[in-house]
Order: structure tokens, then sequence, then C-alpha cells
């Protein structure tokens, strides 16, 4: 069976049996990443629909501070580059299997149209290499300069679908996995923070404990050689949570700063000593 690749709403059919498109919201509107800036959300389908007092006034009010796109501007440059968004799923290997979700990417771009940074806002996909080509080819994306040729962001969707060779079981809550990560985070210390707010550790544990793949997700610039290293080490630890035939899948958080082992013995040690002094 082939992987397929698709996004929630105003898809396009690519050859070779898989369904791809371009990533926008339920209502066929480009998100903006209005959290951050509170600029009003990209017009779309939803741009004359009846609005509350206030709060979209207010929004509305800012378009002449950041740039404005119609979600028509953003879906054309994008599908120009289909055939590459697809291509990074196959970056997933064997993770193929059973690797899927959604990666919300997250748009910076200038007035001018040029895109400045992407960045990996959200993501249940839980693997780092697609994750990352996502953005290697977002960050080359030229759209039309914004409306005012302003800068703006928006956030945008992209859903990759597995083979479903194997099944995968969600976990919310895991006393053993979280154990685990407790026992292992030190390990964590020597590759450096990942970002300045921390990051969202998407992962798969196989039926043997390994982690299969493993993918990041942060609201803040990456620190790539820090994420990297993050990723390989996370995928040498064994988790004593399995299903048999079932990969599970975990969400968990990463500090920005993670204590070393030396940090963690100090800490109690001088506690002791000061005790002693007493």
């Amino acid at each position: 069976m082939k992987p397929r690749f698709s996004v929630p709403a105003l898809c396009l059919v690519i050859g070779g049996g898989a369904t791809a498109g371009i990533g926008c919201g339920t209502d066929g509107s480009v998100h903006n990443a209005s959290a951050m800036n509170r600029a009003p959300r990209a017009r779309g389908a939803d741009a004359d629909a009846p609005s509350h007092a206030g709060p979209r006034v207010a929004e509305m009010g800012l378009e002449n501070e950041v740039g404005v796109y119609e979600s028509a501007d953003v879906e054309a440059a994008l599908a120009e580059r289909m055939d590459e968004v697809r291509g990074c799923y196959r970056r997933a290997g064997r993770a193929q299997r059973y690797a899927g979700g959604t990666v919300t990417l997250r748009f910076a771009v200038q007035g001018d149209g040029t895109t400045e940074d992407v960045l990996v806002i959200g993501s249940d996909l839980g693997n780092y290499e697609v994750e990352r080509c996502l953005v290697g080819v977002g960050r080359t994306v030229k759209f039309p300069a914004p409306s005012g040729n302003k800068a703006t962001t928006f956030e945008y969707p992209v859903e990759f679908r597995s083979t479903h060779e194997l099944q995968v079981l969600d976990l919310d809550e895991s006393i053993k996995i979280e154990h685990d990560m407790a026992v292992s985070m030190h390990l964590l210390a020597g590759c450096g923070p990942v970002s300045e707010t921390g990051a969202s550790a998407i992962f798969y544990v196989e039926p043997s404990g390994a982690i299969g793949s493993v993918g990041l997700a942060t609201s803040s610039p990456v620190n790539e050689e820090a994420a990297a290293c993050t990723v390989r080490e996370m995928r040498r630890w064994r988790m004593s949570a399995t299903l048999p035939g079932r990969m599970l899948r975990y969400h968990a958080s990463l500090p920005a700063m993670i204590a070393s082992a030396e940090t963690r013995r100090a800490a109690p040690l001088t506690v002791a000593s000061r005790r002693r002094r007493r």
C-alpha cells in the first residue's frame, strides 16, 4: 500500500496514487498566527461572515500594520511545490508504515513575499526528518507580496497518512513512559536547548520498547544541531510501556534547559552538607 499525503481542505490529486493538496483550515482560509502578533486571519471563505462585536473589529483594525493574504494566493504558491512536499514523506523511511498525522507550519513572510522562516509549531506526525524537509521546502517558497506589502505570518497544516501496516495507539498518559523519561532526560543535557521555549516531542514506541520515530515542534526558532542531537539520543532510549503488535504514540514536553546527571546529583549533596553543618 502506498502512503497518502493530504490536507484538510481544498485538496488536489497528484499522480502516483497519492493524494496531495494545500493546507488550509476547514473553512478554506489560511490561518494567521494571531496569537503572536494579533494580526487578522488571512482573508478567505469566512471573511464576509457575520462577526461578533469587539475582538473581530479590533483585529480588522490591524490590517494596516501587517500584510494580508487571500488564501487563493497562498494555495497557488504552494501548489507548485506539492511534488517536493509529498517527497518529504519518503524521508520517514520505515516509519511510513505507521507515522501519520498533521504538521502545522508557521510561515513568516516579508513584505515582498519572500519567506523569512518556517517553524514546525505543532505536529502529531512524529518524524523529524519529514518535518525538517518541510521546513527546508517552505523556506524556499516565494509568495506574492502580501496586501499592503507588509510582513505577516500565517499557519498552514499539512497532513500525512501512513500505509497503516502497523496500528498506532495514542497514549494521553503513561506512568511507565513518564518514569522512563525522567530517568533518561538528563542524557539530553549535552545536546543543548532545542529552542528558547523548549519543545514538544512526539515519539513512537515499538513493541520491543525501542523508539522508532521522533518529531519535534516548537513556537520559537530552532537550534537545528541541538534538535538533531536530541532526536538521535531519544532513539537510543528503551521504554518499559509496550503493546504487542502495535506502536504507541506519546506526546511529551522537553524543557528549554535540561539538567545533566552531575547537576542532578549535586543538589541533594548540597542539602546534605548543609544539614551536617547544622
